[in-house]
């Protein structure tokens, strides 16, 4: 009979075909219980080449980072640039919204426009310009594809969770019950006191929450929460 384990060398040469079609149900319940398994079938797209499309990098530094954000209700990641951390981060909040029922999770970021280009862009023909979880979702094998509903800055799931995009702003979180919440470039989010403050309700009640950022100097509320919460940093 075959099994996950004996299976590993098949995963490890990247013969994800054989496992599938080994193991079929058995493949599916180790995506739901291991985000880090599920990452295997995700495809991701060089941003300066947007025909390349290209399985998502299991690199070490990665595979840590996940099991920091997996593991860990508050996350501050100090990032650079092409290391594939905000991939990482939509492929986190991909996998969370499929295999856990009823969550809400927001990903904000200073402008609306980046906010939706991460998550959701409807009507773009282009796969090369959809959003990026949208263009997770899309890539994703065929024992894995499900009926996303895709609206603008928005995917909405059939196991009723959802993901939404936002604009940078205390106002725009305050109102939502989320289960996670990402906020991207936090550095530069003019309101970051404020949204920080605003969710601190949620945070008490186990809601997770991951601010990711390039740096912007010291005198922000990133860089009073990195060295607060000095968890991880990407090298």
């Amino acid at each position: 009979m075959a099994t996950l384990g004996n299976l590993q060398h098949a995963l490890d040469e990247g013969d994800a075909a054989r496992v599938v079609a080994a193991l079929g149900h058995e493949a599916l319940k180790r995506c739901q219980q291991d985000g880090w398994f599920f990452a295997r079938f995700v495809k991701t797209r060089d941003e300066a080449d947007t025909d390349s499309v290209k399985l998502f990098p299991r690199l070490p530094y990665l595979a840590t980072l996940w099991q920091v954000i997996d593991n860990h209700q508050r996350v501050v990641i100090v990032k650079s640039r092409q290391m594939m951390v905000s991939w990482l981060l939509c492929l986190y909040a991909v996998w969370f919204a499929r295999f856990h029922e009823n969550k809400l999770i927001l990903w904000q970021t200073q402008k609306d426009e980046d906010a939706n280009a991460m998550v959701c862009l409807p009507g773009i023909k282009d796969a090369g310009f959809l959003g990026r979880m949208q263009f997770i979702e899309r890539n994703l094998p065929s024992w894995l594809h499900q009926p996303v509903k895709e609206n603008e800055g928005e995917l909405s799931y059939p196991n009723g969770s959802m993901i939404q995009a936002l604009a940078g702003g205390a106002n725009q979180v305050r109102s939502k019950t989320a289960s996670l919440i990402i906020e991207d470039e936090f550095a530069f989010q003019e309101e970051a006191k404020g949204v920080y403050q605003a969710v601190g309700p949620l945070i008490q009640q186990a809601c997770k929450f991951v601010a990711g950022s390039t740096p912007n100097g010291p005198d922000n509320t990133f860089a009073e929460l990195w060295h607060g919460y000095k968890l991880v940093t990407p090298t």
